[in-house]
Parts: structure tokens; C-alpha cells; sequence
């Protein structure tokens, strides 16, 4: 059953391409979601006092951080939808995925991840360049 928030959902249209990058990178780089970084931004620029509704959110994510192994073994390469510390729904196609659990639970913080192993880092050596 769907869950008020005190949240709604904004549609944006004409956005430019560029914007729409440098929020996604600057997201990124910060750690946030797309959603609380443009939420940030537009409090900050009605000088209102940016609201914190992340907390379920950051709940469910150190849940998927702390189960990630026997999570792994099942839903190995799956997305996940989770939400109040439980996987609600699981599929290989992310989309698909979105639009049942959106269909269900409706608009609130859902964390969807890929269920994959730990990733790899591989540091590389830049060339360096040899005075003439």
C-alpha cells in the first residue's frame, strides 16, 4: 500500500542537456541522488532551509550494505527494490522494475540497486612525459 509523503513529484520539461549533465556529475561526485541535490539547490535559491527526507533512504541502503553477501547469492546481477529494510521486488531490467514498484508503493524514497559483487579498482600509471 502506498505510503503518503509529504513530498509530490515535479516534471521538469526543456531542461538543457548540459544542465541536466552537470547535475547528474555534480550529484555523483557528492554522493546524492539526483532528487536530493536539485531539492538542496532549489531551497537554497528560495533561501528556505533544505529538508532531509533521506533518512529512510540511508535506513535501507546501510540494510542492503549490511546483507549485501546473502543478498548476492540471490538476486546476483539483479536490481532491487528496497524499502522499509526489506527487497520488495527484483528484476534484471531496471525500468521494468521502476515502474512496478512506483506502480505499488508510489512516490517515496525507494533505494534501487544492481546487486553485484564488490568492484574492482584498478589503479593505472599516467605516462609521463621525458624532456627532449
Amino acid at each position: 500500500m502506498a505510503q503518503p509523503l509529504r513530498n509530490t513529484t515535479l516534471y521538469l520539461r526543456g531542461i538543457p542537456p548540459d544542465l541536466v549533465r552537470e547535475l547528474k556529475a555534480r550529484a555523483a561526485q557528492q554522493g546524492l541522488t539526483l532528487t536530493a541535490l536539485a531539492t538542496t539547490a532549489l531551497a537554497r535559491a528560495l533561501g528556505a532551509p533544505p529538508q532531509d527526507d533521506l533518512g529512510p533512504l540511508e535506513a535501507d541502503m546501510a540494510w542492503y550494505d549490511a546483507r549485501k553477501r546473502s543478498l548476492l547469492r540471490r538476486y546476483a546481477g539483479e536490481y532491487l527494490a528496497i524499502a522499509d529494510r526489506r527487497v520488495l521486488d527484483h528484476d534484471a531490467d531496471f525500468s521494468a522494475l521502476a515502474a512496478r514498484v512506483f506502480a505499488r508503493v508510489g512516490v517515496r524514497p525507494v533505494f534501487m540497486p544492481q546487486c553485484v559483487g564488490t568492484s574492482q579498482i584498478a589503479h593505472l600509471r599516467s605516462p609521463r612525459r621525458v624532456p627532449a
